[in-house]
C-alpha cells in the first residue's frame, strides 16, 4: 500500500501574501491621504529622507467575534420579514464610555519615494517635442539577457528557483539549488536622446503674500521640482521672484525669500521673456513658465501682463498661472487673464491646501485645453 501526500504550498507563500496586502493597505492610504501628506510641512525643505506617519487600517484576517450585544441575528426568535434587528456598533459612542473594541487603525511609516511613485504615476510635462538641435545623449542600461555567470548582486532569484525546481522534476530529487541552477541578469549600456527643456519658476513675494499664500507657492514648486528631477532629470529650472521689480535668484534664496512692497507682475513676465529670447530660443528648447501669486497685482499693470502672456504663449510649450486665493474669489489679475485665448495657457485658483494636489494634475497633464480651474 502506497501513501500519496502533498504539501500545502500556499502556507508557504502566508508571509508574502501577508506583506503584498500590508503593501497594498500602505499605498491605498497614500491615495485616500494624498492631499494632506503633499501638504505637509514637515516634507518642505527636507533632504528627502523625510518619513512620516499616515493612518493605515487593520489587516486583520476575517475571524469570528464575540456578540457583545446579545442580538438575536437572522435565522433566530421571531420577526417581521423586513423588520431591523440591530445595527452594529464601532465602539466609539458618544453616549456613554462604551465597553465595545473600536476599530484597529495603525499608524504606518512612509518616505518620500512612496509619495512620489503614486504622485508622480499620472504627471507629465505637456506638449513636450523634440528638439533636435539640443537633443542631449543620456547614457542608460537595458536588462537585456540572462547568463549561467554573473556578480552576485545581478542574480535573478525567479530564474535561478525556476532553474532548480525543473531539475529536480527531470531527476527525481528533493529541491535544492545548485550552481548550475544559477542565473544573472545581463545589462548594455544604452544611449537615448535626451530632449532640450527649461522651466521658469516664478514666484511673487510681495508683501500681500502672506504665510499660507508663500506655503502653498513654495509647496507646489517643491512637488514639481521633485517630479521634474526623478521623470525628466535634464531639464533645466531658473529661478524668478518679483515684488514692484524681478529678479533671477538661486534655489535656495527661491524657497527662503522674504520680501515686501507692492505688487508688478509683469516685471517678471518681462524677465521671462527676455530670458527665453536671450537663452532658450523655442526652436532649440520647451519653454514653461509656471507663475504662482495671490493676484493681487496693480491695477494699472494687468493689461500689460495680458500683452506679455499672449507674446509668451506663441512659443512656449506651456504657461502656468496657479492663483492662491483663501477666500475663494477671482481677483481682478485673474478674470483680466480670462481674455488670453490660447491652448498653451492653463490657469489654475486653490483656496487651501487641499487644492495643492488638483493644481499639480491640472498643470502636468498632457493636453492643450487653457480654461480657467478653481480648486479647493
Amino acid at each position: 500500500m502506497g501513501i500519496v501526500s502533498r504539501e500545502d504550498w500556499s502556507l508557504h507563500r502566508k508571509g508574502q501574501q501577508a506583506q503584498a496586502r500590508h503593501e497594498a493597505k500602505v499605498k491605498e492610504a497614500i491615495r485616500d491621504n494624498l492631499r494632506n501628506v503633499i501638504a505637509n510641512d514637515g516634507l518642505i525643505l527636507s533632504d528627502g529622507k523625510q518619513v512620516i506617519r499616515i493612518p493605515v487600517h487593520s489587516l486583520d484576517e476575517p475571524h469570528f467575534h464575540f456578540n457583545r450585544g446579545k442580538q438575536k441575528h437572522v435565522g433566530q426568535g421571531k420577526a417581521k420579514t423586513g423588520q431591523v434587528i440591530g445595527r452594529s456598533g464601532d465602539g466609539n459612542s458618544a453616549e456613554g464610555p462604551g465597553d465595545a473594541p473600536g476599530e484597529h487603525v495603525v499608524e504606518s511609516e512612509i518616505t518620500i519615494d512612496e509619495i512620489e511613485e503614486i504622485l508622480f504615476a499620472s504627471l507629465e510635462l505637456p506638449n513636450l517635442r523634440p528638439k533636435p538641435k539640443t537633443a542631449m545623449q543620456v547614457e542608460g542600461e537595458d536588462w537585456t539577457d540572462v547568463r549561467r555567470r554573473g556578480i552576485q548582486s545581478n542574480l535573478d532569484r525567479k530564474r535561478t528557483f525556476m532553474e532548480a525546481m525543473k531539475r529536480s522534476q527531470r531527476q527525481g530529487a528533493l529541491l535544492r539549488i545548485t550552481e548550475d541552477d544559477l542565473r544573472f541578469r545581463t545589462y548594455e549600456e544604452v544611449v537615448r536622446p535626451q530632449t532640450g527643456a527649461v522651466i521658469f519658476a516664478m514666484m511673487d513675494v510681495s508683501a500681500s503674500m502672506g504665510e499660507f499664500e508663500k506655503y502653498v507657492a513654495r509647496t507646489f514648486f517643491f512637488w514639481m521640482e521633485r517630479f521634474l528631477s526623478k521623470h525628466y532629470p535634464h531639464v533645466e529650472i531658473r529661478y524668478l521672484v518679483h515684488h514692484t521689480e524681478a529678479a533671477e535668484v538661486t534655489k535656495s534664496d527661491f524657497y527662503r525669500l522674504r520680501e515686501s512692497g507692492g505688487t508688478k507682475c509683469s516685471s517678471v513676465y518681462e524677465l521671462a521673456l527676455q530670458l527665453m529670447e536671450r537663452e532658450y530660443p523655442t526652436d532649440a528648447w520647451n519653454v514653461y513658465p509656471m507663475h504662482v501669486s495671490d493676484g493681487d497685482n496693480n491695477g494699472s499693470d494687468n493689461e500689460e501682463v495680458v500683452r506679455i502672456v499672449e507674446k509668451l504663449c506663441e512659443s512656449v510649450s506651456l504657461l502656468g498661472y496657479l492663483e492662491v486665493q483663501p477666500n475663494r474669489r477671482a481677483s481682478t489679475l485673474s478674470k483680466q487673464l480670462e481674455e488670453v485665448d490660447s491652448p498653451y495657457f492653463r490657469s489654475y485658483r486653490v483656496a487651501s491646501r487641499a487644492g495643492i494636489l488638483e493644481a499639480l494634475l491640472h498643470f502636468f497633464k498632457q493636453g492643450t485645453e487653457g480654461k480657467e480651474a478653481g480648486g479647493r
